[in-house]
Parts: structure tokens; sequence; C-alpha cells
């Protein structure tokens, strides 16, 4: 059997400790298995888990639609509007009114820049900050080849946090941070990321951030690759507005949060019909005003595989203890 993926294997240990009876489906590739309690029986697919009914799973997915139903409950999400594909087959019906003419006109009355992203991706795939309107034009069109849909969005400035709850209760969550590295004229330029996040001292993981396109520029930009070793004091840092743990961030674990800002992330669980959800919000910090807290977008079924990664193996299969025993509640 190959190795088990992140979420699988984190199902598997929560399960053992439960004592619940776990077994592989699919071992080619590792994400369908079935756990059982006595008689009951009940399929995942890595760590996704039946908690969330159908239609809620599916409005989660439609950052548009979920921010509809947040702006109906009094929460604040970032000013959107979309971009239909005419050329998408799914927009057959709307090509009257498909086009990027709402965008371009958005961002004007908005002002730039803006955020452009796809409407149902996930892992920050496609979102780009867009400075111009020739920016904007080649951003949508991006998204485009991704997802019928393009939204462009209000940018929100603030900390970027994201908190996973199960029936309104928070169980864990981090905030994203620009991964910074200082030289120390010893060590090359994966080992230092390395020593700050040890997701990197993977190396297929080291060489999939090199894709990460602010990660090649602000690198290529000193004339460095993984290999080379900063001088002593030499710091690099991937700051900028948008933050993805699939990218050139890290994060610090959050395990506590205000009661203020867990009942307003609960009634943004409620407003879309979620037991289990994570929320991406910005906001100044978690003490601040939670009425601030700006809603990206909502996760159905969050997976901890980041949280365990990054080193919190604990805390991740604690919170995934939490998720199965409500499934065999």
């Amino acid at each position: 059997m190959s190795t088990l993926p992140t979420a699988t294997q984190l199902c598997l240990e929560a399960a053992k400790r439960l004592g619940l009876e776990a077994s592989v489906l699919d071992p080619e590739y590792g994400y369908l298995f079935e756990l059982r309690k006595g008689e009951r029986r009940q399929a995942m697919l890595g760590g996704r888990s039946p908690l969330n009914d159908a239609v809620a799973a599916r409005l989660a997915e439609d950052k548009h639609y979920t921010g509809m139903l947040l702006e109906r409950a009094d929460l604040r999400t970032p000013r959107t509007t979309r971009c239909l594909s005419r050329e998408h087959p799914s927009m057959t019906s709307y090509r009257d009114r498909a086009g990027m003419t709402p965008g371009v006109a958005f961002a004007k009355e908005l002002g730039y820049p803006v955020v452009v992203k796809p409407n149902r991706l996930s892992h920050g795939r496609g979102v780009t900050l867009a400075d111009d309107e020739g920016t904007l034009r080649r951003a949508v069109r991006a998204a485009w080849q991704l997802d019928a849909i393009a939204l462009v969005q209000e940018r929100i400035d603030g900390r970027d946090f994201r908190l996973d709850f199960l029936d309104g209760r928070f169980l864990v969550g981090y905030e994203r941070r620009p991964i910074e590295v200082r030289g120390d004229g010893k060590r090359s330029l994966g080992q230092l990321l390395a020593a700050r996040d040890p997701r990197f001292a993977d190396a297929e993981r080291l060489r999939r951030l090199t894709r990460d396109r602010r990660f090649r520029q602000t690198v290529e930009r000193r004339g460095w690759t993984m290999t080379s070793v900063p001088p002593e004091g030499a710091a690099l840092s991937f700051d900028g507005p948008i933050q993805n743990l699939n990218g050139a961030s890290t994060a610090r674990i959050v395990e506590r949060i205000p009661e203020g800002l867990r009942q307003v992330c609960a009634r943004a669980g409620e407003a879309v019909g979620l037991r289990h959800f994570g929320v991406d919000l910005k906001l100044e910090g978690l003490e601040a005003d939670p009425a601030r807290a700006a809603f990206i977008e909502i996760n159905a079924s969050p997976l901890l595989s980041q949280m365990y990664l990054l080193g919190h193996k604990e805390q991740a299969l604690h919170a995934q203890m939490q998720v199965l025993s409500a499934l065999f509640a």
C-alpha cells in the first residue's frame, strides 16, 4: 500500500484512539476508507465527513452564494461581483449577462487593487491581486480557465485567520503568516525554510514551494536557489496581501478565541446550514471587535492536514476525534 494521504492518516489515528474499527477501501490512493462502531458503518473520503447535509456542503463550495447568505445574516463580507464566462458550456443560458463588464465597472467604482478568484476552487488556486484594469482582465481570463465564474472582490486588510468549528463549538485554528527567514551564512535556503516550518523538511513539498509565483519571484530577484546559502543577517520575507498555506505562507496555531468571536462565527455556520465548518476571516486581531470580522469564505468539513503537518499533531488529533465522535453519536 502506498503512503496514505495526511487527511486519511489523521482520521485513522483519531479512530484508533476512539476505539473505532477502520478499513482502507482504496489502498492504491488511500482516500476512501470506512469506519465502524459495532453494527454502524460510515464511509469517509479523506477528512470529509457527512455531518453536513448535501445542500449546505454545496453552498459552501460557492463563494458568491455563501457571501449572500452571510450578508443576509448581517455579517461582514467583501463587496463582490461576478464575471460569467461566455465560453463555458454551463453559462450558455446567461451569455447576454456574461463577460468582463461587471468586474471592470465594479473595480472602477471601488478602486484598485481588487482581488480576483474563481468562484468554486480552494487552496488559493487562481487568486490574484489586480492593481489595474489590464491586470484585472488577465486575472479574470485566468480564473475562467479554472471555473465558469470569476469573482472580483474588495480587498480587505487585516490578519488572516482560519478557525474551525463543530456545532458552534471552536475546535482549533491558525493564523496565516508570510514565511520569513534570515541567513546565518551556514545553512542553505532550503534548510532555513525547513527550520522555520516543518512541512518543508519534505523534499516534495519544498519542490512544490518553488512553483509558487510569489516565492519564485522573491528568490529569483536575489539570484538564489534552494541550495544557495544566504549571507549572515540576510533577510527574506514572502509578505503579500494574499496568504496561502499551499504557497509561501506558514501559520501560528490558535487554540482559544474570545466568546464574542465564537458567537459571530457560529452565526456564519448557521447562516449556511453547516455543522462542521471552517471560516477564513480577516480581523485586526482575535481580541478586536468581532463585528469587524470580515468573512472571506467558509469551508465545509475542513481538513486538519496543515495543522498536523505544521507539527501540532495532538491538537489536530483532538479536533478530529471530536468530529468522529459527533459522527457516531
